[in-house]
């Protein structure tokens, strides 16, 4: 229009008067009006002005430029404003160094742009850059290196002989900077199983793991962070397999109880070798027998004052009891009685997501294998005389509680523990039992209805169920079951306090 023209010669003129800071001013205000556009030239002549200026200069100078170049079609600026984008990476001021970043991160965001990125090598700033002191510019970087790994072409430029030789530059300036760099690596790993073969061909992983064994204790934890990260990837984690990671976590577990850094590096341990069982489906019998330190170490930290640790101890629990081979292990280990006492007071005084997690684990514990396991009836009685008084009470009255995932965690344990003679009396000797059982005003959830009336089965079908309740309870639990789960009862009964 007539009036933008007007504005841009104004502009102009102020830009060739040497009054960049008015011409600054002047871009910020039009630039804020919608529907504004200015010449794509005022941002090839205002980036020299940058050099040496001061900071508030910068901070405008640079909004300035953002409005002007989010208008401007990435190609332009890549081709058209090369040398002035090469200057911004190299300049002092981290702001000016993001504004260059982001224009590098609207190229890589469509793959067509790739080619002439590629050609123009300006892909170099955004490795270099990995070394800077400005977190929100390691930031910048780490995402436009992602984000070009998360194409075919991409991957090729990354690992390309230049870029691997920027990456193990950069990742020899100093150990944060190194594990920028590792950062990069692992996320590109995880988007593209390419990535996973140049990174290997270039001799990255053997640095990713090397600090496995340091004596730092910093340096060790990141180091078993980074094998947790790359065992999200399916091609990674055979590799990691391969190099014997199952017995490293063993070896590393013995060595960190030893050592003065125990309390650091044995949640840690035990936290990867969690995610990686229920993630790979490991031999749990195999690894504990190589690692027995293992369950106890476990075992010791579901006391743990760190909540992440505890629900990844309690988390171990569930998986261990889940399957025949972990069942078999815990049956047998001198330290399964301390875990469900242990578990048994989380489940009673436990913060609201761990009395959940442990209910669950309870629930594997005294659930009944798949297969014959000798002495589980006696053992696991012994495990239940020593639960936290009251266990069972109060599961009955988490059954009433406005909370589906808690009433069906509930409603599991007790299903397994009416497997047990000593479950069946448990349950019968808390008063109101059976009326809170019945009771379905509390039970709105489908899938809670369905464990509850799971729950209901087990009871009735109990040999020992006539041995402790009378024909009236055993009529009312037969009613419940006849009626089915889903039933909707029009005028519930009262429910007698526990």
């Amino acid at each position: 229009s007539t009036q933008s023209t007007g504005i841009a010669l104004v502009i102009q003129r102020q830009i060739n008067n040497g009054e960049y800071s008015e011409a600054v001013d002047s871009i910020n205000i039009v630039c804020s009006q919608p529907g504004s556009q200015l010449p794509d030239t005022f941002g090839t002549q205002l980036f020299p002005t940058l050099i040496n200026a001061s900071d508030e200069y910068t901070s405008r100078c640079c909004k300035a430029l953002e409005r002007l170049l989010e208008s401007t079609p990435i190609e332009v600026i890549i081709v058209q404003m090369e040398v002035q984008l090469k200057q911004g990476f190299e300049h002092p001021s981290p702001m000016v160094k993001r504004l260059c970043l982001r224009q590098l991160h609207r190229a890589v965001s469509d793959r067509r742009n790739l080619k002439m990125i590629g050609e123009v090598g300006i892909m170099k700033h955004a490795i270099l850059l990995l070394a800077d002191e400005d977190h929100s510019v390691v930031k910048e970087c780490n995402k436009i290196l992602v984000n070009l790994a998360s194409y075919d072409e991409g991957v090729i430029i990354l690992y390309s002989d230049q870029g691997v030789k920027l990456l193990k530059e950069v990742l020899e300036k100093s150990e944060t900077i190194r594990y920028r760099v590792f950062d990069v690596i692992i996320d590109s790993i995880l988007i593209s199983d390419q990535a996973f073969e140049f990174a290997s061909a270039a001799g990255f992983i053997p640095k990713i793991l090397e600090d496995l064994e340091s004596s730092d204790v910093l340096l060790q934890l990141t180091a078993i962070e980074n094998v947790s990260r790359l065992s999200d990837s399916p091609t990674a984690f055979t590799h990691l397999k391969n190099l014997g990671i199952f017995k490293g976590v063993g070896g590393w577990l013995t060595s960190s109880e030893s050592s003065s850094n125990a309390s650091y590096t044995v949640p840690s341990v035990i936290k990867l070798f969690a995610k990686l069982a229920q993630k790979h489906n490991v031999d749990l019998k195999q690894f504990c027998d190589e690692c027995p330190e293992y369950v106890q170490a476990v075992v010791k930290l579901l006391d743990s004052n760190d909540i992440s640790v505890k629900f990844a101890c309690v988390d171990v629990m569930t998986l261990l009891n889940a399957r025949v081979d972990g069942k078999q292990v815990f049956l047998n280990c001198t330290c399964a009685v301390g875990a469900v006492r242990t578990l048994s007071y989380l489940a009673i005084r436990g913060v609201d997501e761990v009395k959940d997690r442990a209910l669950v684990a309870l629930a594997h514990i005294f659930s009944s294998p798949d297969v014959y396991v000798p002495d589980f009836e006696t053992k696991t009685s012994v495990w239940f005389s020593q639960c936290q008084a009251g266990l069972v009470k109060e599961t009955l009255q988490v059954l009433s509680l406005p909370s589906p995932p808690r009433q069906c965690a509930a409603a599991s344990l007790l299903s397994n523990l009416a497997l047990h003679r000593y479950g069946i009396e448990a349950i019968t000797r808390v008063p109101g039992w059976c009326e809170r059982l019945v009771e379905r005003r509390y039970c709105q959830d489908r899938e809670a209805q369905t464990q509850r009336f799971a729950l209901i089965l087990a009871i009735k079908r109990s040999p020992a169920l006539e041995e402790f309740a009378d024909r009236d309870i055993i009529n009312k639990l037969s009613k419940y079951i006849n009626e089915g789960a889903h039933y909707r009862d029009t005028a519930p009964t009262a429910v007698l306090e526990l």
